[in-house]
């Protein structure tokens, strides 16, 4: 069994990273957002609405994202990690809010989820294998609210993250729709069980 005092300052090192990873990818230190990561990107699985991948093709992929004017604003708040030797799991609540103009309103888009990752400890540090993601609920709101805009979402949308998706394949992303979300709860239950089979092993 882990020492406590091991464990708490195990835990702090996870917390700290996976509130560093996602300042870094909002705030474009790519090198920084990277080094988050295993060094091997075919140890890395990133898995969200409009990307799916390894590592490296998500640091890109973030590059062209930001260069082309969809810039988001990620909050993160871990609140379990489970450990197991050298490997971790975590759970955290978050959200990802990207600003947008519609019918010359601007709107802010806003999507709540539960980010779930899978780490390594490699050499004398933690580093990140996964970021996957459950979907809650996401909303749109004008910035300042003045009359009414017409969003013509598709009929097959999935209510968990209908929003962000609407606004991310506007900006001409392509957009996975079977995604985890609490509107399939057996989508919920099979990330979470495979992901702790992986920590067991």
């Amino acid at each position: 069994m882990t020492p406590p005092t091991n464990h708490m300052l195990d835990e702090a090192q996870i917390k700290s990273l996976l509130v560093r990873e996602r300042y870094y990818r909002d705030t474009c230190q790519w090198e920084k957002l990277r080094a988050c990561y295993h060094p091997d990107a075919s140890k890395t699985r990133i898995e969200i609405t409009w990307f799916q991948g390894d590592i490296d093709g998500f640091v890109e992929g973030s590059k062209v994202m930001a260069t082309g004017g969809t810039g988001a604003v990620h909050t993160i708040c871990p609140v379990e990690v489970h450990l197991h030797s050298k490997k971790a799991l975590s759970e955290s609540t978050g959200s990802i809010s990207i600003r947008f103009q519609h019918d010359g309103t601007f709107f802010d888009c806003v999507s709540y989820t539960r980010f779930i990752s899978r780490l390594e400890y490699i050499g004398d540090e933690w580093r990140l294998l996964t970021l996957e993601a459950i979907y809650d609920r996401d909303l749109i709101t004008p910035v300042i609210p003045q009359g009414t805009a017409k969003f013509q979402f598709p009929k097959d949308a999935r209510n968990s993250y209908r929003c962000i998706s609407w606004v991310l394949f506007q900006k001409g992303f392509s957009i996975k729709q079977d995604l985890p979300g609490i509107d399939d709860p057996t989508s919920c239950a099979q990330l979470m069980e495979a992901s702790f089979k992986w920590l067991a092993k």
